[in-house]
């Protein structure tokens, strides 16, 4: 039976909450800055909460610095040291990990992972025996078999006997989903041993089993980069340019894919440089952690990655795909040391400076991704993802003339308007609308429309505005009616519809459409309120104050609450005195 503290059993069995236990679970649950005296001070009982909530709240960092304090204060816990271990994992302190590591293998039902950390820790070292020994465990998972399978592979391939790898390979047997995974490493592996059209063959199966590009979609990447380089680098040229082709079908925007295909076309060609067994061990992790994200699984997909990072630390892939997981829980300033580290020539580069710099943003430093923004378009004028970004970075701090202005720059690079630009001149749109310059907008919205006629947002925003200004009030209300039917549980545009009738005074059929928005945007204030309007004017007056009163529960601006508060206190004015709407719709509710 594992041993546990006295206090920590009480704790988790619900008796008690210790003053400073509440205390530290509020900050790590709120992200509020965390002192060092803060976690100094923390009780064990406090300690050990905070680090659960944080750990719940997918904030790793905060969870390491109270596991760490929690051991301090009971270093033998055993159910501490499998959290912190994994914390610690998660949060890319490997090497502090391995400190728990042995410990954690010598306990009864102990972790399977810490077998697998200390068998990467020996591959990092070179220590290919050792690494052996620590897989030699009885797997209690597919996830354990199919990673302690594929280890043994790569580390027999450097071994005197490397034609094993494959036949390791090919003894795993496991699920559907193993198959994926075994055919991209066997093909690997097969290359590494001089059996090319072994190599194809797998490689080619991974790809044609993964043709649809959705599910593990960048280990499907991965095989298509690595059967092109192995194919040109045996002289098949063609089909090289074949298979970079097919993935980009699946993968148009991949900046990987594209430089593979630059290259191609260039005839710089492309190079391939078997991988070790510790550049495919890395291959593993990361193949599986990015795919584990994919299935929602953050704090494994942290662990494969960093343990990832760990064996191939000047990988620009492994790097990227671990600085979006820091970007999931909100760390920016980790990710954001991440995406630093991508290195110039990389294809990933330009994204990880784009994400960098909105982060930046997010850190309450405008004026330097500002700066970082205008630096990446001025590399490359043609960006149009920068310039979007840059622009909605500015329309989120409702400068929206900043940011029609840099609308306006993008459009003028624009020689041929294509489908894939109507997200342009929507959010120009938008912005000209924000600054009051409305035939600007008109004449944005409908270029959107011309470009992609059916599509929801701008259908929504233009024929919104159109009936919010009393004008060509049936055309627009048709544009709100269609995109209603193309995105029928899309709250915001169902309140859109039901807002439209209500400025048109048929109050029975905002009604109808109101509450239906509010079943699908049931948090948000500004559709409560515009319900609450409705049922007032067809005399519900008592659910109008309800929903009123409900409005102002979740938390809306300051001045829509002294709006609301105002409805509360006199009701709405009778019609004939009224001036149409009791409110505006915001952004928000027209997008």
């Amino acid at each position: 039976m594992n041993r546990l503290n006295s206090r920590l059993a009480v704790l988790l069995a619900g008796s008690f909450l210790t003053v400073s236990g509440a205390q530290f679970a509020s900050h790590a649950s709120t992200n509020e800055e965390i002192t060092d005296k803060d976690v100094a001070s923390a009780s064990l009982s406090g300690a050990y909460l905070a680090a659960r909530i944080a750990t719940i709240d997918k904030n790793t960092e905060a969870a390491v610095r109270y596991y760490r304090r929690a051991l301090s204060l009971d270093p033998g816990n055993p159910n501490l040291m499998q959290n912190a271990f994994m914390t610690l994992l998660a949060n890319g302190n490997v090497d502090e990990a391995m400190t728990i590591a042995a410990d954690l293998t010598e306990l009864e039902n102990g972790p399977q992972i810490a077998n697998i950390a200390l068998a990467v820790d020996a591959v990092r070292g070179k220590e290919l025996a050792n690494a052996r020994t620590y897989l030699t465990y009885s797997s209690r998972s597919d996830l354990d078999r199919l990673v302690g399978g594929l280890m043994k592979a790569w580390i027999a391939s450097d071994g005197k006997t490397p034609e094993k790898a494959l036949e390791i390979v090919d003894e795993l047997q496991g699920p559907a989903w193993f198959n994926l995974f075994i055919e991209y490493h066997g093909g690997l592996l097969a290359a590494k041993i001089g059996q090319t059209e072994e190599a194809y063959s797998r490689l080619g199966k991974a790809i044609d089993r993964r043709s649809g590009g959705s599910a593990a979609s960048e280990t499907h990447l991965r095989a298509v980069e690595m059967l092109a380089r192995i194919q040109f680098a045996a002289g098949a040229t063609k089909e090289a340019e074949e298979t970079v082709t097919s993935g980009r079908r699946v993968q148009s925007a991949n900046p990987a894919l594209a430089r593979l295909d630059e290259e191609l076309r260039s005839g710089k060609g492309l190079t391939h440089t078997p991988m070790s067994a510790q550049r495919g061990t890395a291959e593993i992790f990361y193949t599986l952690g990015t795919a584990i994200d994919d299935e929602g699984g953050l704090q494994f997909a942290m662990i494969y990655l960093n343990l990832s990072r760990a064996l191939a630390m000047d990988s620009d892939i492994i790097t990227l795909a671990l600085a979006d997981l820091f970007d999931k829980q909100k760390l920016y300033r980790r990710s954001n040391e991440l995406f630093s580290a991508v290195s110039d020539a990389s294809p990933y580069h330009r994204i990880a400076q784009l994400e960098l710099a909105l982060n930046l943003d997010a850190l309450d430093q405008l004026d330097e991704a500002s700066k970082s923004l205008e630096g990446l378009l001025k590399d490359d004028p043609d960006d149009l993802i920068a310039y979007l970004s840059y622009g909605g970075m500015m329309s989120r701090h409702e400068k929206y003339a900043e940011a029609a202005a840099i609308y306006e720059r993008a459009a003028a690079r624009v020689q041929t308007p294509r489908r894939i630009h109507w997200n342009l001149y929507y959010r120009r749109g938008i912005a000209y609308e924000r600054t009051k310059q409305w035939p600007k907008a008109e004449e944005s919205f409908k270029k959107a429309l011309e470009l992609f006629p059916d599509q929801p947002s701008v259908l929504n925003y233009l024929g919104y505005s159109w009936v919010d200004m009393n004008i060509n009030l049936e055309e627009g209300l048709e544009m709100i009616r269609k995109a209603v039917n193309l995105r029928p549980n899309d709250g915001y545009i169902v309140d859109s519809l039901g807002w439209a009738y209500y400025r048109m005074g048929r109050f029975d059929d905002a009604v109808r459409e109101l509450e239906r928005a509010v079943e699908l945007r049931a948090a948000d204030p500004t559709i409560n309120e515009h319900l609450g309007d409705a049922y007032w004017r067809v005399g519900r007056k008592l659910e109008a104050t309800f929903q009123w009163n409900h409005a102002i529960d979740l938390k809306p601006t300051e001045t829509t609450v002294e709006a609301i508060q105002k409805k509360l206190e006199e009701g709405l004015p009778p019609l004939e005195e009224s001036t149409g709407a009791a409110g505006e719709a915001t952004e928000e509710k027209k997008i």
